[in-house]
């Protein structure tokens, strides 16, 4: 589920803080677009601009009041609580999992302007303003598009522009023309004026859903015999010995096998689907210390010096192949079946392996 926020509501809790939007982390993923960020940013300056002239001039007033003046206040560096706030929001956006903000449309200038005579919303009846609006519908309409099998929630409490007259919780019809027009399901694109009507309508029960989705991955998780033993054994007896090469693992030599798996304490639930007969299909990943073999011609040994990392070199007592062995931080996902009442996993099978912190990895 991905949550499109309008510019007015940060505008009302620039911070995100409180419950309301704890509520909307734990049921889904909150999507900004570029052109919120800047415009969100631009007005959190005039914000706090207006603050600070409006403290100064009471304290002014103050000073008049007293006998002797002696109220002061710091001044309040105004381009360092702007940086900071961007930056907050660039972190948001990264920790949210949608990494950057999503982009300003691609929106012919022709496009705009066609739209604007013809009135449609979220254009004024004049036709005058609406640009920004259209830019914020149009980006969401692409996330919508980007993201074909995630529900979409757009909340904005801007209702004169992107409401129905008679429903402030419906779309307008304008709007609901451009989701049949791009092919959107409006099964799946939901609009709210608020925060409020989003959580009491809708999203409390998700968030029901959500707690209890957590509390049987608590207990599954916390199963030693049921889960851990059996993917201890799975881990032992199905991924040592595999070969590495159709992996995104990224080792020196050639032909990289896993020898041997150091067993880290994090064997991680990430999805938990519920299936028929009291079974849920688990997605898990696990972080490893994997010992990995590989061999390399001893003319290409001087190669390694550029590798910062763990490599033990095996000369061979005849010929040119060297053995390796390497230390390397993997991850390991696994797709298993656990049932319910046995209280075990049923069956297991390897997903996919990956590097994990690899520490000469391009990409880290």
């Amino acid at each position: 589920m991905l949550i499109f926020l309008d510019s007015n509501i940060l505008c009302s809790n620039y911070y995100m803080r409180g419950p309301s939007f704890e509520v909307l982390q734990k049921i889904g993923t909150i999507v900004l677009g570029q052109i919120v960020v800047d415009e969100v940013c631009n007005k959190y300056r005039e914000v706090l601009e207006d603050q600070l002239l409006k403290l100064r001039k009471s304290v002014d007033d103050l000073n008049r009041t007293i006998a002797e003046p002696l109220v002061q206040i710091e001044t309040l560096d105004v381009e360092s609580e702007c940086r900071k706030y961007r930056d907050f929001l660039e972190f948001f956006i990264i920790e949210s999992g949608m990494t950057v903000a999503e982009e300003y449309p691609n929106v012919k200038h022709e496009d705009v302007v066609k739209r604007a005579l013809a009135r449609k919303k979220p254009f004024k009846a004049d036709g005058s303003t609406g640009y920004r609006d259209y830019l914020v519908w149009e980006t969401c309409l692409n996330l919508a598009r980007l993201y074909s099998s995630e529900e979409i929630h757009f909340i904005s409490s801007n209702t004169r522009d992107f409401a129905d007259a008679n429903k402030k919780d419906m779309l307008h019809s304008d709007l609901r023309s451009d989701l049949s027009e791009r092919g959107i399901s409006e099964g799946r694109f939901h609009y709210w004026s608020s925060i409020k009507n989003f959580i009491d309508e809708y999203a409390s029960t998700k968030l029901s859903e959500a707690e209890a989705r957590e509390s049987t991955i608590k207990e599954i998780e916390e199963n030693e015999t049921g889960y851990r033993t059996p993917l201890q054994q799975f881990l032992k007896s199905s991924v040592v010995g595999i070969g590495l090469s159709g992996y995104d693992v990224l080792v020196p030599g050639n032909s990289p096998v896993i020898k041997n798996i150091e067993l880290s304490s994090d064997f991680n639930i990430d999805e938990i689907s519920e299936l028929e007969g009291g079974q849920y299909l688990l997605e898990i990943t696990i972080d490893c210390l994997s010992e990995v073999v590989s061999d390399i011609d001893a003319k290409d040994i001087k190669e390694l010096d550029e590798y910062t990392m763990d490599v033990e070199v095996i000369y061979p007592q005849q010929g040119n192949r060297c053995t390796l062995e390497i230390l390397l931080g993997t991850q390991v996902h696994l797709k298993a079946i656990f049932d319910s009442q046995t209280k075990a996993i049923s069956s297991i099978e390897l997903d996919y392996i990956e590097d994990y912190n690899c520490p000469y990895c391009p990409y880290e």
